[in-house]
């Protein structure tokens, strides 16, 4: 032992000098050849590394060590091993002062620093706040995530810049709750595309006709097909329907009705696709199967932005076996499918009263009293608010929306300035409102609103109340959790349990899927690539839509049924509807809703691993890679996120020519030992998903730009797409322990093998998620007693929650 003395200094003050000793021996004897100040593999140098856990990376580096040889990845598989015994010790002794250290520097400030409510939150808040519909997150600046979530303290800082957007922001929403004008008159259009005036100077106008008479290519192209009962539309390229009448109107809740059936398309159904749309652009509200030759009205409650109108278009139409289309030989000639439009009709804004309920979330019980409309000059005011006293109507409207906003009673003169503020209005001649709203416009800016109060320790129960409604609604506490923190009767074990098992059964706790998927499983970035369209050109708009919504659909079930958390892994069931189901070549399923599939037995779907949407957010659009797929595995299934690589290591370009593969191009770039040791874990992971392409289809060769074999796309609703296949895939590997697998199966198998691994990381990500901070080392250990405790009581993702809510973890800062 060279150098014991300097260790043993270097240790002492982490415990005993027994201990000290035990741990600088295991370090002499099994690590200090290669971390020692002339080697400093890894950039990890013992003779520098002192005992100074309170300085800034030291504990980290020391935690670091602790993770290397608990996974048994140090000493390397071909140094000299430590026994047992000696490995036990070591870990104890050090994991003990590691967990000692963080328990007390937790103890001292808590887990959680102060946080405030993210861009999401605030929306959701002040909507609730304020019952309105209006959007908020778009005038605030991106949140920064930190440890995976934009729930996570540390990565919630306030600048100046968020100030100015949350006042802003405060303004468009009191501009949205307070209402004084007339009750806008119901609108209802019914639109019948033959009256249309587009499509019918379009139909009425002979073939040929020139537009300019000196060129002879401007001829009429006549685009639809007129039908007894019906107008036929056409897509690629071809003019959409735009209900006419729809455009004009107030942002509100508005019912949308429309008749249509599938024209030539020969027993199948059409995919029609419903917009809103402000000619700048437009957004999906829906999509619905169009039986053939049989009519289908569809009914669509949305809520709509002001004056957006209603677009409707078919998918996959116009185009013959041959390749023609409408404009080629005109829409009598054409055999092809198109969608048969007979009628629309838009209904709104569905109002129950006038002003809105979002006055009375403002004003409370201060009386809103009508204009006489004979008398009233100013007819953008049909309503005032002007007590006798407007002093005392306005402190009492700001105490009670006070109250609400800070999700706690409010402290004697704690809302003094608020009142300040409204008092000097009013002083000054401001009428009651606009007087008001400046009280207002202050609290939704407070510190109070925006940040959660938690202080270091147990949490008192409207803390907790607010914890529990922002994890599983991400908005403010209901009625029934306030007044269960008002009792002190909250954080009672039996109260707790039945509280979760309420929010969960909300429909509110949809919000709570959303959040938490998007941001665990990356679903949030589902856009940020463009499948390559020569290569993957069934990558149509729908089948991205469905994506997600098979994924949230499938966290969602197995959250209500509660079923084991190992069906992240492997299940026996899929969420599909009628585009999923063919992407899959799952045979019977039919229609646009998301439903519970059975799956063969011999399926290569179920789980996590085989949804399109984990399989597009770990590619780039145009080619997979097995890092980061495997990466991807590792950090968000298993818990286990791999180091950054060292500095200088390039990434694989893609070869879209088809020459290699990017095994082949990968097995060049782990010949280096630094490379292997990682890419050891990385890589098994991302070979096993190799079967699967960009967008999630199952391959047995890969893509390529030209050449190479041409396969017709039987998956896709469209006989006519087509694509070149090259090189077969590899999709067999063995795992860093040598454990072989020759496909995705086998694979999952694998994991299955050690489902605690499963289960802790889901737990690590949702006691993230839903404390604010990340997990430190001596939560690991927490963790750890929640997984298992949750594996006694079967497994469940329910007990999970149940478990984390009623943990320490969660039960304080």
């Amino acid at each position: 032992m060279k150098r014991l003395s300097l260790l043993a200094l270097l240790l002492l003050a982490a415990g005993s000098v027994h201990a000290a000793t035990a741990r600088s021996e295991f370090l002499e004897n099994y690590c200090a050849d290669c971390h020692d100040a002339e080697s400093k593999k890894g950039g990890l140098n013992f003779d520098a590394l002192a005992w100074h856990l309170d300085q800034p990376g030291n504990f980290d580096e020391w935690a670091k060590v602790y993770r290397r040889v608990t996974r048994g990845e140090m000493p390397p598989k071909k140094k000299e091993q430590p026994k047992p015994e000696e490995a036990k010790a070591f870990l104890a002794s050090l994991g003990g002062d590691l967990r000692g250290f963080d328990f007390a520097r937790e103890a001292s400030r808590g887990r959680t620093v102060l946080r405030r409510l993210n861009r999401v939150e605030y929306e959701r808040t002040v909507q609730d706040l304020l019952g309105i519909h209006t959007p908020l997150a778009d005038i605030l600046p991106a949140d920064t995530p930190a440890h995976g979530f934009d729930t996570v303290a540390d990565g919630l800082r306030l600048s100046m810049l968020q100030m100015e957007k949350y006042l802003e922001a405060a303004d468009v929403a009191l501009d949205a709750a307070i209402v004084l004008g007339p009750a806008p008159a119901a609108k209802e259009v019914h639109w019948n595309p033959k009256e249309d005036k587009e499509v019918r100077k379009n139909l009425d106008t002979p073939p040929g006709t020139l537009s300019n008479p000196k060129d002879p290519k401007s001829g009429h192209h006549v685009l639809f097909l007129e039908l007894p009962d019906a107008v036929v539309y056409f897509d690629r390229g071809y003019p959409s329907a735009t209900v006419a009448g729809t455009g004009s109107h107030p942002a509100g809740l508005f019912k949308i009705r429309i008749s249509a059936y599938g024209y030539q398309s020969v027993g199948h159904t059409i995919a029609m696709r419903v917009y809103r749309d402000n000619y700048r652009e437009k957004q999906l509200i829906g999509w619905y199967e169009i039986s053939a030759d049989k009519p289908r009205v569809i009914e669509i409650v949305a809520q709509l932005p002001a004056n957006q109108h209603i677009r409707i278009e078919p998918t996959y139409t116009g185009v013959d076996e041959k390749g023609q289309g409408v404009y080629n030989i005109g829409p009598k000639e054409l055999k092809a499918p198109g969608l048969a439009l007979q009628w629309a009709e838009m209904e709104g804004p569905l109002e129950p009263e006038w002003p809105p309920r979002s006055v009375g979330k403002v004003v409370g019980d201060t009386p809103v009293t009508k204009l006489d409309e004979h008398k009233n000059k100013n007819k953008n005011v049909a309503y005032e608010i002007a007590p006798e006293d407007p002093k005392a109507e306005a402190h009492k409207a700001l105490e009670t929306f006070a109250a609400r906003a800070f999700r706690r009673p409010i402290d004697p003169g704690e809302i003094d300035r608020f009142e300040q503020l409204t008092d000097a209005e009013l002083d000054g001649g401001a009428k009651f409102v606009p007087a008001l709203r400046v009280g207002l416009r202050a609290i939704l800016t407070a510190p109070q609103f925006l940040f959660f109060e938690e202080r270091a320790g147990k949490l008192d129960d409207y803390a907790l109340a607010s914890r529990l409604s922002y994890f599983l609604w991400s908005t403010l506490p209901d009625e029934e959790l306030l007044n269960h923190a008002a009792n002190h009767t909250l954080s009672q074990p039996s109260v707790i349990h039945a509280q979760v098992e309420r929010l969960l059964n909300d429909p509110r706790s949809q919000a709570f899927v959303h959040d938490f998927t998007g941001q665990w499983l990356d679903l949030r970035n589902i856009d940020a690539t463009t499948p390559d369209k020569r290569l993957y050109p069934e990558a149509d708009e729908l089948l991205i839509h469905s994506m997600v919504d098979e994924t949230e659909s499938f966290f969602a079930d197995i959250l209500k049924e509660n079923l084991p958390i190992t069906n992240f892994v492997q299940s026996n069931f899929a969420m599909l509807n009628s585009r999923l189901a063919a992407h899959y070549d799952i045979p019977g399923v039919q229609g646009e809703e998301i439903r519970k599939v059975t799956l063969p037995p011999d399926s290569v779907r179920g789980g996590l691993l085989t949804q399109a949407s984990v399989l597009k957010v770990t590619a780039n659009g145009t080619t997979t890679s097995p890092v980061r797929r495997g990466a991807w595995v590792m950090k968000k299934l298993l818990g286990d996120p791999p180091p950054p690589p060292p500095p200088g290591i390039g990434a694989i370009e893609p070869d879209t020519r088809g020459a290699t593969t990017v095994r082949e191009q990968l097995a060049k770039h782990r010949n280096s030992e630094t490379c292997a040791a990682c890419h050891s874990h990385i890589d098994p992971p991302g070979f096993a998903l190799e079967s699967f392409d960009v967008i999630g289809g199952f391959r047995e060769k890969y893509r390529q730009q030209d050449k190479g074999q041409l396969i017709t796309l039987k998956d896709s609703p469209d006989p006519r797409l087509y694509a070149h296949v090259g090189l077969p895939v590899q999709c067999d590997g063995e795992l860093a322990d040598g454990r072989p697998f020759a496909n995705i199966q086998d694979f999952k198998k694998l994991l299955l093998e050690n489902p605690n691994q499963i289960v802790e990381a889901l737990a690590g990500n949702l006691v993230t998620y839903s404390t604010g901070a990340g997990i430190g080392f001596a939560d690991r250990f927490t963790v750890e007693e929640i997984a298992a405790n949750t594996q006694k009581e079967g497994g469940g993702l329910r007990t999970l929650i149940h478990q984390i809510t009623e943990s320490p973890l969660f039960l304080n800062k």
